[in-house]
């Protein structure tokens, strides 16, 4: 890991929970952490970090409000083009969402589908070590909800 990496870990390790993390903090921590992993990324406009993996886009959603919530999000995975098949994407994604643990699977107000790694940490830091695991099993929800459709 990078020695920025290193003294943002420490930081956030070693200060009270309950202190909150700024957005800037935050995008640092996740951009400083994707990179020590050798993936590259970038600040969107909303203030989250967005990278790609294996021809997926991803991002990493910041909220100073609230700096113990993690969520990386597999976005823009399934464009609904009819009725009939918005109905079936949420009937997939219930069941996607009912099966795996963390995941959360939707249906966007512009018909695309979306699926979320959710969970509580207790220091924004502590992502890390299941980061990979969230990744894993978006790629998971991703084939099922793939197989439902």
């Amino acid at each position: 890991m990078s020695p920025r990496v290193l003294v943002a870990l420490a930081a956030l390790v070693l200060a009270p929970s309950a202190v909150a993390q700024s957005d800037a903090e935050l995008q640092a921590l996740y951009t400083d952490f994707l990179t020590g992993q050798g993936v590259d990324s970038f600040v969107d406009s909303d203030g989250d970090v967005q990278f790609d993996r294996d021809g997926r886009s991803y991002y990493i959603g910041t909220n100073s409000g609230d700096p113990s919530f993690f969520n990386v999000v597999l976005f823009n995975v399934w464009p609904i083009e009819s009725a009939t098949e918005r109905v079936t994407a949420l009937n997939a994604v219930n069941e996607v969402s009912k099966e795996l643990k963390v995941v959360k699977g939707y249906v966007t107000d512009d018909d695309n589908v979306w699926l979320a790694c959710e969970l509580f940490v207790e220091a924004p830091a502590d992502f890390a070590p299941v980061f990979d695991r969230c990744l894993s099993t978006l790629e998971t929800a991703l084939d099922r909800f793939a197989d439902a459709m």
